[in-house]
């Protein structure tokens, strides 16, 4: 009997020592975190973790210690508020507040540590801040993390940028080609998509954050661009939120012998507010530009030749404003908005110089005539964006947006034939052409974003794009001094199109693999319409499926490879629709065409990345193939005119090997690589045209701390011939070299740059040549330069700010995802 009462009690305090531990065993939570080196992001191994109720200092409620990877999991019990300290030798402690709910797991994400400045007093650090990461699916290059970037445009800054390229006419290229979409803070950008070249070498660098290349556009992403996605993140985000009240910002300007500038930028955080407002403006004054022009025809009448060329003086003044604004609703909402708007005028004036012999011009003949251009091109764009979190960890999340872009552009010719004399088989009339554009377009999308767990991620969403694009282009004959329409070579034109888009796409990420595998569907609804020609009107609608996909493997905690697939299309622009003929040359003839269809590319590519505090390399070997390429072309009609036009007559594949390195080689002396190479083949075989061969470009860099705590930097670019389908442009090579000095505590900078010491003049040549023709081009533009740039900086100039801090991987705002550019393609 008292054996069984001895096994009862025993019994019933079993089951109440388990009822009472029940609940507190339902409140452990495991949190984690991973700990990284702020500069050079590796792994921070074997740091202390302790963590504190708040409303109990005195001793922890929990301790762990970091593994060998730098990972954090430690079981705290129970609800409340809490605080986490990280220590670890050398560095300064991290301070992180969280709150539990019950809930089983809480990621707190990214730790980033910091040097302790009093505990590493007279310790030498050799390591470098990563200025490129790279992932199996983009590059990233932090602007603001270079030297240059205080003296520097942003056309200049680009050419420093990997597998991109900037010629001699300041064309730039993504992986060898210039179909390719521009963005601006994660989304497209009209304005800066039609005249890219003319505001990159408006804006200061110091005005841009970071410049991505994105060369395996997921399925979030817009199907167009052949050769991927150029993103400009301007400086007004970044950093930390927080309700905090603090702000910080500069005001500049620079005076240089061909150009000046001037802009300011602020940024701050008042509670659960953030802003920032980034302005500039510009004036470029480029004095002895020189064009000369030889094109050599055949036809029954024997060889023609005619020269043509120019010297003429260009003024670009340029304006730009960016203003942003976010409000954190509370922890798991927030709400953004983002104007941006642009300005320039392009003047120029020039008399151009004209001969002409043989053929149909017999002996020959020479005159002079007067030709003023003027362009001017505007945008505006505004977007906002509303994100709701589906869960604390601040994983899974659901975002709205709407964007609003519109664009009217006007361009004019006025050409002057006075006193021109006696010609042969030409008649010259005066004439003023006037062209004016203009483009609306808006965007509604929803985006969904899922954690699935275990490293799964689901993302999935849909898209309506409405365009409007509008050319009113009109021909005048100046007679008797009066502009008199001409209404055969006027052409008023309207397209219309829609973009109902929609996708899927999932990531995996396991121990040391990453995946991802999307699928888009985009299909196009499109409407031609002609004020004069209603015969010309069309209609047309068609739908594109477009995939992508990715693996990754990290080799080991500084080294990771990568292998992606994607599709891509360009759909023609309104230029290249166009039928309107510009007959402001009596010799030659340029227009669009109506009927081309949209462009599909394939890429391939495999990326390999290393990096430690000292050295980085990032490696990419990539092919390139499209069949129905869009083509400028060439030709001599029955009037013996010059004819250039756009087909889809083009085969091209194009092989390329992209390099970067990076080497601290000590504290004092930095040493960059940036180069490609590759073999471009071409064909057309509407037009019998065949061109290939190989290209390259380098640019080879270094920064150097001098005596006084001037910091210098130098840099040379060479650029070998390059080929379209038609011919070539020649080669090309700069150099640069800028001085750099701080005062009062970093809150002056004052920079000097000068501008290639290779001669005072870029010089290019542009080749093509057809079936009946040769076309030689000769550009002569003063190049010497030398600025001079000063900088305030105000407020608190050691903090950023932002509106909130996401751990999704979101391909439309990257920024925010605190990539590991030693382990990780994005994770």
């Amino acid at each position: 009997m008292i054996n069984k009462q001895i096994v009862y009690k025993k019994a019933i305090f079993i089951v109440l020592l388990f009822i009472t531990t029940l609940p507190m065993m339902a409140q452990r939570t495991v949190v984690t975190a991973s700990l990284h080196d702020s500069l050079t992001h590796e792994a921070e191994p074997f740091a202390t973790v302790r963590v504190f109720r708040q409303t109990d200092m005195s001793k922890p409620t929990a301790m762990a210690v970091a593994d060998a990877d730098g990972n954090i999991n430690i079981d705290v019990d129970g609800k409340g508020d809490y605080l986490m300290t990280v220590a670890s030798m050398g560095k300064s402690t991290i301070y992180r507040r969280f709150t539990l709910t019950g809930q089983p797991t809480l990621a707190l994400g990214d730790l980033l540590t910091s040097d302790d400045s009093n505990t590493l007093a007279g310790v030498e650090v050799v390591a470098q801040k990563p200025v490129v990461t790279m992932t199996t699916d983009k590059m990233s290059y932090s602007v603001q993390d270079d030297a240059d970037s205080k003296t520097m445009s942003l056309l200049d800054m680009l050419r420093k940028v990997p597998m991109v390229t900037v010629d001699g006419q300041d064309n730039v290229q993504v992986k060898g080609s210039g179909n390719f979409k521009v963005y601006v803070d994660g989304k497209p950008n009209q304005m800066f998509q039609s005249n890219l070249s003319q505001i990159a070498k408006s804006v200061p660098a110091s005005s841009v954050k970071s410049i991505e290349v994105i060369t395996s556009p997921g399925a979030k992403f817009d199907a167009e661009g052949t050769s991927g996605v150029l993103d400009i993140k301007m400086m007004h985000e970044s950093g930390q939120s927080g309700p905090v009240d603090d702000y910080n910002g500069n005001v500049q300007a620079n005076l240089g012998t061909n150009r000046q500038n001037a802009g300011a930028y602020i940024g701050g955080q008042q509670g659960k507010l953030t802003y920032s407002a980034n302005v500039n403006a510009f004036y470029s004054d480029i004095d002895d530009l020189k064009i000369d022009n030889t094109r050599t025809t055949t036809t029954s009448l024997g060889e023609a030749r005619q020269t043509f060329s120019q010297q003429f003086d260009q003024r670009n003044p340029f304006y730009m404003g960016n203003f942003s604004l976010g409000y954190e609703l509370d922890s798991l909402r927030n709400i953004d908005l983002n104007v941006g708007l642009y300005t320039g005028h392009d003047n120029q004036d020039a008399t151009p110089h004209m001969v002409y012999d043989g053929g149909i011009y017999g002996s020959g003949f020479s005159y002079d005539y007067s030709r003023r251009q003027h362009s001017r091109w505007t945008g505006i764009n505004a977007s906002t964006d509303y994100q709701r979190w589906l869960n604390a960890d601040h994983t899974s999340s659901l975002t709205l947006s709407y964007l609003f872009d519109y664009n009217p552009n006007r361009s004019s010719t006025r050409t002057l034939y006075n006193n021109v004399g006696e010609t042969v088989g030409l008649t010259l009339q005066s004439l003023y052409s006037d062209s004016r554009t203009w483009g609306t377009s808006h965007t509604g999308q929803a985006d969904l974003t899922l954690n699935l767990g275990s490293g799964n991620t689901l993302e999935t969403g849909a898209k309506f794009i409405s365009r409007r694009n509008k050319s009113d282009s009109r021909l005048y004959y100046i007679q008797d001094g009066a502009d008199v329409l001409n209404q055969d070579g006027s052409v008023t034109y309207r397209n219309l199109q829609s973009i109902v888009a929609g996708y899927a796409q999932w990531r995996i990420t396991k121990e040391k693999w990453n995946a991802r595998a999307g699928l888009r569907y985009e299909h196009t609804f499109e409407s031609v319409k002609y004020a004069q020609h209603s015969e010309r009107n069309f209609n047309d609608n068609y739908g594109n499926l477009v995939p992508s996909a990715s693996v990754g493997y990290n080799l080991s905690k500084t080294q990771n490879i990568g292998l992606t697939y994607t599709m891509r299309i360009s759909r023609p622009g309104i230029n290249q629709l166009n039928p309107y003929v510009d007959r402001t040359s009596p010799t030659a003839l340029a227009y669009g065409n109506a009927s081309l269809d949209v462009m599909k590319s394939h890429n391939a590519a495999l990326t390999y990345n290393f990096f430690t505090p000292k050295v980085m390399l990032n490696l990419s070997l990539s092919e390139d193939y499209c069949g129905n390429e869009i083509e400028n072309y060439s030709f001599i009609d029955a009037d013996n005119k010059f004819n250039t036009t756009y087909a889809n007559n083009g085969h091209s594949s194009n092989t390329q090997l992209s390099a970067f390195a990076r080497w601290v080689a000590s504290k004092h002396t930095t040493l960059m690589l940036n180069g490609q190479t590759g073999y471009t083949d071409m064909k057309a075989k509407a037009i019998n045209a065949h061109n290939y061969g190989w290209t390259g470009n380098t640019y080879l860099g270094i920064e150097q701390q001098l005596p006084w705590q001037i910091k210098g930097t130098g840099g040379v670019m060479l650029r070998s011939r390059s080929y379209n389908l038609m011919g070539y442009q020649s080669s090309m090579k700069l150099f640069t070299v800028s001085l750099t000095r701080s005062f009062f505590n970093d809150r002056l900078e004052l920079s000097a740059r000068y501008l290639n010491f290779f001669g005072n003049r870029l010089k290019i040549t542009n080749y093509s040549s057809g079936a009946d023709f040769t076309n030689l081009n000769h550009f002569s533009i003063p190049l010497q330069a030398a600025s001079i740039t000063l900088k305030w900086n105000f407020g608190n100039t050691k903090k950023q700010f932002s509106q909130h801090s996401s751990k999704i991987n979101n391909d439309f705002n990257d920024s925010q995802r605190g990539d590991n550019p030693a382990g990780g393609f994005g994770m």
